[in-house]
Order: C-alpha cells, then sequence, then structure tokens
C-alpha cells in the first residue's frame, strides 16, 4: 500500500422519494435555486423535474432553471450558464441529472467567482479560488461525479475533452433516489453501466502494485455487481433492486475510494477514450466500451497474470494462469458489452476511421496535461487500430 490522502466532504441522502428533500436541503442555502438539467421536453416528460419544482416550491423557494445539457457538456452552454448565474445571483446550484449536467454545474459553480473564462479554469492556465455550493440529484448513474471533485467538458470548436479536478467543486449533498432512474431506457441503462465499469477498470488493471488485495476485489466485487444488476434490469427494466445497486456501486466507482493505496497509475481507458468523445460526441460509456478491449489487447503480453485474475474472479473461467485464460477473460468483457448492447469498435459506434492521427495527437495532449508519460504516437496509433 502507498501512503495516501483521502477527503470525501459530500453527504448523501439516498432512497427512493429522496427527492421530496430537496426544498428542504437548498433552503440551508438560501431561497434562490438555479436549477440545471437535460432538455426541457425530456425531463418534464420522465416527471422527475416535476417532482424536483415540487419540492422546491414547498420551501417558498425561486427557481431559475436552465436546460440544454448534453451528454458531453459544452463548454459554449457553461458559459451561457455562468452568465446566467453571475445576472440572477442564485444561493445554490441544483444538478439534476446524470454525469453531465453536475459536471456543468460544478465548472458553473467555478466560473460564477472568476472573471477568466471557464475553459482557461479547465486547462490549468486560470485557477479558481471559490466556488457556489452544489446540491446534486442524480438521475443517470454513471460517472461517480456526484461524490466526486472532478469535472470533464467539451469544446466542441478545437475538438477537445478536458477533465479537471478541484475540492472546490464536492458536492454539498447529493440525493441518490433509485426511483428516478425507473424511466431511464434499457440502452442508456447499458451505456451507463458500460462507464462505471470503466471506472472500476481503470485503475484495477492499471495499478503496479504487486499485492493489493483489497483494492483488487474490491473491483472485481463491483464489476460483478454491475453484470449482475444488467441481468436483472434486461429482464425487468424496473427492477427496484438493481436499479438501487448499481446506482451505489457507481457512487463508489470512481470517487477515490478503492484507488486509495494503488500509487499513481495511468489512466488509458479514459485517456484514449475522451477523444472519441471529443471528436464524435460518443457518449462516454459507449467510448469507454470500445477503448476497454482495444487497451487490454495491447497490454496483454505486460499483463497475461492480471487478466488471467480477472478472468478467472470476474467471468469463472477456468484454466491455468497464462496467456489462453487471459485472451478469454479480454473476450468475456467483449461479449459482456455486446450482451448488453454497448459497442465494442469504430464501426459499432458509428465512428469514422479516417481521422486517427489527429486523434492520436489528440490523446497524446490528454496524455501530458494527465501527467501520464508511458505513451508514444505509435503505441497510442497502434491502440486506435485495435478499437477498428
Amino acid at each position: 500500500m502507498f501512503p495516501f490522502e483521502y477527503y470525501l466532504p459530500t453527504k448523501v441522502i439516498f432512497g427512493e422519494g429522496t427527492i421530496e428533500r430537496l426544498g428542504e436541503i437548498s433552503s440551508s442555502f438560501g431561497k434562490k435555486a438555479m436549477l440545471v438539467t437535460y432538455d426541457e421536453e425530456f425531463v418534464k416528460s420522465v416527471g422527475f423535474y416535476d417532482k424536483a419544482i415540487k419540492s422546491l416550491k414547498a420551501e417558498n423557494i425561486e427557481v431559475i432553471s436552465f436546460f440544454g445539457v448534453k451528454s458531453n457538456p459544452a463548454v459554449k452552454h457553461i458559459r451561457e450558464g455562468i452568465e446566467i448565474a453571475k445576472a440572477e445571483k442564485p444561493d445554490v446550484l441544483i444538478a439534476l441529472g446524470g454525469g453531465s449536467v453536475i459536471d456543468t454545474v460544478k465548472a458553473m459553480a467555478l466560473g460564477v467567482f472568476s472573471d477568466g473564462d471557464i475553459w482557461d479554469i479547465a486547462i490549468g492556465k486560470v485557477e479558481a479560488t471559490e466556488a457556489m455550493p452544489i446540491v446534486a440529484v442524480v438521475t443517470i448513474p454513471a460517472t461517480s461525479s456526484e461524490m466526486n471533485l472532478v469535472s470533464v467538458i467539451s469544446n466542441d470548436e478545437i475538438k477537445r475533452k478536458e477533465g479537471f479536478g478541484s475540492p472546490l467543486m464536492f458536492p454539498k449533498v447529493s440525493i441518490l433516489d433509485p426511483e428516478l432512474t425507473y424511466s431511464i431506457p434499457v440502452l442508456q441503462t447499458a451505456i451507463s453501466a458500460a462507464d462505471v465499469v470503466s471506472h472500476l477498470m481503470e485503475g484495477y488493471i492499471n495499478h503496479n502494485d504487486p499485492w493489493a488485495p483489497m483494492q483488487d476485489r474490491f473491483a472485481q466485487g463491483m464489476i460483478k455487481n454491475v453484470m449482475e444488476c444488467m441481468d436483472r434490469l434486461l429482464k425487468d427494466p424496473k427492477d427496484a433492486q438493481a436499479r438501487a445497486t448499481i446506482m451505489w456501486v457507481s457512487t463508489f466507482a470512481w470517487n477515490g475510494f478503492y484507488v486509495s493505496g494503488l500509487g499513481a497509475f495511468d489512466s488509458p481507458i479514459h485517456m484514449v477514450g475522451h477523444s472519441f468523445s471529443a471528436f464524435y460526441d460518443v457518449p462516454h460509456g459507449s467510448a469507454m466500451s470500445v477503448s476497454i478491449p482495444a487497451v487490454m489487447k495491447f497490454h496483454l503480453q505486460d499483463r497475461i497474470e492480471k487478466y488471467s485474475v480477472f478472468a478467472k474472479e470476474v467471468f469463472g473461467i477456468e484454466g491455468e494462469v497464462g496467456e489462453k485464460t487471459a485472451k478469454a477473460g479480454i473476450d468475456a468483457i467483449v461479449d459482456w458489452f455486446k450482451k448488453i448492447g454497448v459497442p465494442t469498435s469504430f464501426k459499432e459506434a458509428n465512428m469514422p476511421e479516417n481521422e486517427l492521427d489527429a486523434m492520436a495527437d489528440d490523446v497524446l495532449v490528454t496524455a501530458k496535461n494527465w501527467g501520464i508519460e508511458t505513451y508514444d504516437k505509435k503505441m497510442v496509433l497502434s491502440i486506435l487500430k485495435l478499437c477498428l
């Protein structure tokens, strides 16, 4: 175990019907809230927007609604939200949605108190020193954004997706109401499940600690939990136990808990997958289901033992530790992605194959920003070709 510090100040309120407490929680910050969410017609059709407004109105909270968040949050839209917040001066920002909405609100929370552009904050040119309080209401569990300090936003003009972190961006309170997820289509749930698995895989297959039984078994067990939940949801999309379980697994997949003690590790799954979303606006989970098998295939020879254990522990594959078992583990996760209906290749994700060179350059920019020095352009191109 390597030394670490772990800080997680977000209060979580979990359970069916907990969205009814949104007004009570928000009122502790003041009587004016800015609620940020997806397309207006969509959120009103599925019902969770009305539930949120009802709870806020019951506490006599004035609500400014800001609609239009996409699956990959656009910096242009975030700038619009910041200007509205600066003019309206709400006491609290409420994120009603999944990771894209929460990430949008996190960026807005910093931008309200900055004279600089939010993109400059994201790329580290401007330092944020203050942020508005955030309350998150999760409707699509996938990213752990409700319980971490990271925001990921996209700049469509330059085809860049940037992840950045600050303790100022921890939500003050996150409401996890599984009932809000019952209306999510199975395909969207599957994309989110792939996203959750990508977070669990990232630290698990890429760390270099020779003996990390607590972290490895946590990741293995949580991946199995996601898969079992998807088995149930494919049969019954409103399975209450499966919806609740996958929501809680999602929250702990990437909030810093299981990777604590592993030391520094590369994040090639996200390093590569971020470029897919930046170039082609692919949903994050779909980008991850394409990048995971490719990264695993690229590193097969130097991670045979790790992949063999993964195959045996997660998929119950029998056999000796060796290349055959390791390959079977890769094949098994590809088969699982296909089973739940998410892409595993450029073709399946409807991504063109003619920009690999430019994409490789973009991946290397991300690698540099994240302090990853392990990969050169030839290696990245090899991974991208394994995605085809």
